[in-house]
């Protein structure tokens, strides 16, 4: 017989799928895309950004974010190796602990898929919300993220580009601007980033991805290579992001900052535990480097005085 669940139960299921990546997806890709719309012409072809119209956008893009992290985690982790893996590294996890069947989790995607597709018909990156199902049906079901970790980190890389230009698509106001040159460019970076990084995810993963046969790096080459293999991007990037944005002292400052602590915590501290907070590391130094288009030219204080301004006596 089954057991009675409330609509409180159904939503808190939905939301413990996704608790995990909020510091990895929504997050930063929001901090992206609002930074992205306030920077006006660095990226888009509005030259006028008002910050409290892109302000005023904000639970559009959280919203726009995280229905297509849900779409992806439920894909994710309703899979038998998953659920392996999880049983391992995540025991906590829905299926593992045994709040939902996978007959459930599949019962709910086939819910979640519809309702994904209205999201970004009404509020912009339809496109990249269509191309983001593909790359979940290629990482997940094909075994895109098992078999090779360059064609993983790839896959990743395309997944988090897509995030990124669509979440600033709903930023900027569906229909209301465009990316310039340069933003494909600034895409195109992000995704390098990540492909040359992500693989610090994989740190802390290593027992339950070697149970369900996952060949990350760190499984392949060992994890003092991997160390190496994340910490020289990271600081390769550290410098590369604020010249590419001539973004002055200040810009520098941050992105080195934030990167420097990252490349020392990568090759000094080891251990299941250290790698998750250096996972968070990540996630911030990505965050930093989203910041630094609104600092071209070294006139970060110089437009947010202007948007507030706009914003308070408007």
């Amino acid at each position: 017989m089954h057991q009675q669940r409330s609509v409180v139960f159904h939503l808190h299921t939905i939301w413990l799928f996704t608790v995990n990546d909020l510091k990895s997806i929504v997050c930063p890709e929001t901090v992206f895309a609002v930074f992205s719309a306030l920077s006006g012409r660095s990226l888009t072809t509005n030259a006028t950004p008002c910050f409290c119209n892109i302000l005023g956008r904000l639970p559009k893009v959280i919203l726009w974010n995280w229905t297509n992290l849900v779409l992806f985690d439920v894909a994710n982790q309703r899979l038998p190796q998953s659920i392996v893996e999880d049983s391992v590294n995540k025991l906590w996890r829905l299926l593992p602990s045994k709040r939902l069947t996978d007959d459930e989790a599949r019962r709910l995607l086939l819910v979640l898929i519809p309702v994904v597709f209205l999201v970004p018909t009404y509020l912009g990156g339809l496109f990249e919300s269509m191309a983001m199902m593909a790359l979940t049906w290629m990482y997940n079901d094909l075994g895109g993220a098992d078999e090779n970790y360059i064609i993983r980190n790839l896959i990743n890389a395309c997944g988090f580009v897509c995030y990124s230009s669509g979440a600033t698509s709903v930023a900027v106001g569906y229909g209301h601007s465009e990316f310039n040159e340069k933003a494909w460019v600034w895409l195109a970076l992000v995704g390098a980033i990540v492909f040359s990084t992500l693989q610090m995810q994989d740190m802390a993963d290593m027992e339950g991805d070697a149970a369900r046969g996952r060949r990350t790096l760190p499984l392949v080459h060992g994890e003092s290579v991997a160390r190496w293999f994340i910490a020289v991007p990271v600081a390769a990037w550290s410098i590369i992001c604020p010249a590419f944005w001539e973004s002055g002292l200040v810009g520098y400052g941050i992105a080195t900052a934030v990167g420097s602590a990252l490349f020392v915590r990568v090759l000094v501290l080891e251990g299941r535990m250290a790698y998750r907070r250096t996972w968070a590391i990540w996630c911030l130094w990505t965050m930093a480097l989203y910041l630094l288009p609104l600092m071209k030219d070294g006139t970060f204080l110089h437009e947010v005085s202007c948007n507030l301004n706009v914003a308070v006596f408007s």
